[in-house]
Parts: structure tokens; C-alpha cells; sequence
């Protein structure tokens, strides 16, 4: 199996990061793989599994080999057996996949991107990997936005790392920079305008216990409460909605028990959900452009653990359902980014599906 190591080159990075330097080892074991010619091309065909027999495993051994995701023991395979099911799923792992050891689609179609476009994704996102790493502090939150993931950095090491949905083609997350200032305990929700009028009141009007069911309350545009019943919904419409909604603490809120402030222009938070189930597959672009978190008690723990706060105080004080915000003494900084290559510190090789269509590198028809 192939090992990433730092040599040449990369062993005189100089000030550069480590996670810059892995990308720029892996750079060069993926020119090393080009020079000994690249990988084949698994042909299409019926999906493939476990203990199948087809003329096309011999050819799927040599591109896991070729990637180092198996063994070059110089068997000649027929059969689809244990150590070949392990790769399948080493490499659906390193590619953002769904890890069932089936060669399907798109398992079919991240083994087939070229090797040359691998390396000009390397190459595009050690220039990514530099803008975020190199200056960055100890102490801060990423979020990857092709890889649905987020980590929080201590003292420059991983303390923390999480799943994440993230928004949807028509409604990208945004990137920036900003600080995470305080933590919210049984948020409200102030449901923006769009998402009122337009998803929203169609169930109002279908509904009268909508609102009543999920929590809400209803303002006019002085900010003064309205009773829901005396409201003419059917009047109302995209281009004809004066009020406020606001979701009330609880379980259905659709920013779940805990949200992470974060001012930037985009009006973009970090939040729980109630939706659990979406954490489940593997591509998560869901969102309005909002980052919803897998595990946010375990991220809240995290980033208040500095404000002395226990895990068994924050569930106390989520007990109460009344809204209670904890400002941050020294705010964390936060990097929303775009990386579709990534080494981790044990040297495993990720490569990320270009949700957003960001990676200018040619051709996209092997890795969408």
C-alpha cells in the first residue's frame, strides 16, 4: 500500500502547515503515480459486490492498487473477495462516499476521474489549504464545506470533528470568515422572510393548526404579537406577507436546542436540527446556506468548556426550555472553506466531490 511521507520538496515547506504539507507530499505521490502510468479505467457495467465473479475485477484490483487503496501483491483476481472489499471501501471513505463496498455508479465514476485531474485538484487546493492554515490560530473552528464536516482546533491539534448539512445548489453556504461569539441554549427562531412566505404560509393556509403545532408566534411590523386566528391567510402571498414568525424553544424548533452565533453579512449560524435522519447520507447539501450540526452538544461542550461550563450544566439549563445565551470571553474564530482535497495527519489522501462547481480544473463528468 502506498505511504504518504514528507521528502524532498515538501520536507523545506519552511513556514508552510502541516495540513499544507500533506497536500504537497500527496502532490507528489500522485505525480509518482502518473509517471508509472496513471490508473486504468474500470469499464461500465453492472454494479459490482462482494463474491461476484466478472471479467472487470482484474481491472478494478489494478485502480485500487494503482491508488494505494490495495495491496500490488501480484495476485490475479476473478473473484471478488475480503481484501478487495476492504479497498472499496477504503477508497469510498477517502472520496465522500457511501462506504457499502458496492461498485456502483458513482463509485464507478470517482474510480474513473483521471489521474490528472487529481493532481490539478491537489494543486488548486494547496493554494486553498495555504489561504486558510498558514495564518491561521491554535485555537479555531473550520468548516469544509465539500467534505459536510467541521473541526474545532486546540493548541493546533483536532479536538473536535463532526458531520454537517450544508446549503443546497440553489442556496450555496457562503464563504467567510467571522468569530463565534456565544452560544444560544433553546434558540428562537426568527423565520427569515422568504422561508415564511414562501414555504410556510402555503401550510398555514392549508392548516389552521400549522402554527399552534409547531410552536410559532406571530408579530405585525411593529413587533407587537398578533392572535394567528384573526389573521386573513388567504389574503396573503409571496409579495404580500407584513408579519413576523417566531419559532418558540422546544423540539420541533428548526434550530433544535443550541445555536452558535457567528455574525458575518450572510446572516449564516451554526445550529442543531431536528431533522436527525439527513446526517445518515452521504452528500448533505440541504440547508438554506445555514450549517446544521450531527453532534452540537458535543461542539457546545467543546466551546464552553473555556467559559467553565459542564456538559451536565448545559443539559440542565436546556431542561428549563427558557433561552439563555453564553457569550464567549475570547471569541473563536471561524473559517467556512471550500477544500475538495484534504490529508489528514495519518496521510490518507480525501478527495471531495465539487458540490458548488467551484474547482476550475476542467471536465467535472468523473467526479459529480
Amino acid at each position: 500500500m502506498l505511504v504518504l511521507v514528507l521528502c524532498g520538496a515538501a520536507a523545506h515547506g519552511g513556514a508552510h502547515s502541516p495540513e499544507y504539507l500533506r497536500l504537497q507530499s500527496a502532490l507528489g505521490l500522485y505525480l509518482q503515480i502518473a509517471d508509472a502510468g496513471g490508473w486504468p479505467t474500470v469499464p461500465a457495467g453492472p454494479t459490482l459486490a462482494p463474491g461476484d465473479r466478472d471479467p472487470r475485477i482484474p481491472v478494478l484490483a489494478r485502480r485500487l492498487q494503482a491508488s494505494g487503496d490495495l495491496d500490488a501483491d501480484g495476485q490475479q483476481r476473478a473473484v471478488y473477495g475480503d481484501d478487495l472489499r476492504a479497498a472499496v471501501l477504503r477508497f469510498q471513505m477517502r472520496h465522500g462516499l457511501q462506504q457499502d463496498a458496492l461498485v456502483g455508479p458513482a463509485t464507478l465514476r470517482a474510480m474513473n476521474v483521471p489521474i490528472d485531474r487529481r493532481i490539478a485538484q491537489l494543486r488548486l487546493n494547496l493554494e486553498r489549504a495555504a489561504r486558510v492554515f498558514e495564518d491561521a490560530p491554535p485555537d479555531f473552528v473550520l468548516v469544509n464545506v465539500p467534505s459536510f464536516e467541521a473541526r474545532l482546533y486546540r493548541d493546533g491539534g483536532v479536538a473536535w470533528t463532526g458531520r454537517i448539512i450544508v446549503g443546497e445548489t440553489e442556496a450555496e453556504t457562503p464563504l467567510f470568515e467571522a468569530d463565534l461569539i456565544a452560544v444560544v441554549l433553546n434558540p428562537t427562531w426568527v423565520v427569515p422572510r422568504s422561508i415564511a412566505s414562501e414555504e410556510l404560509l402555503p401550510k398555514i393556509q392549508q392548516d389552521p393548526g400549522f402554527l399552534s403545532r409547531g410552536g410559532y408566534e406571530v408579530f405585525d411590523p411593529a413587533g407587537a404579537p398578533v392572535d394567528a386566528s384573526q389573521i386573513d391567510w388567504a389574503a396573503l402571498h409571496r409579495n404580500n406577507f407584513p408579519l413576523t414568525l417566531v419559532q418558540r424553544p422546544g423540539p420541533g424548533n428548526e434550530l433544535g436546542r443550541v445555536k452558535f452565533t457567528t455574525p458575518n453579512p450572510f446572516g449564516v449560524c451554526m445550529h442543531d436540527t431536528p431533522a436527525r435522519n439527513l446526517f445518515a447520507l452521504d452528500s448533505r447539501a440541504f440547508s438554506h446556506g445555514c450549517i446544521r450540526l450531527d453532534r452540537p452538544l458535543d461542539f457546545a461542550t467543546e466551546v464552553l468548556a473555556a467559559e467553565n461550563w459542564s456538559r451536565e450544566r448545559i443539559d440542565a439549563r436546556l431542561a428549563t426550555l427558557r433561552t439563555e445565551t453564553v457569550r464567549l470571553t475570547i471569541p473563536l474564530p471561524l473559517v467556512v472553506a471550500y477544500l475538495t482535497a484534504f490529508v489528514d495527519d495519518d496521510g490518507t489522501v480525501y478527495f471531495y466531490r465539487d458540490i458548488y462547481g467551484k474547482d476550475d480544473i476542467g471536465p467535472r463528468s468523473g467526479d459529480r
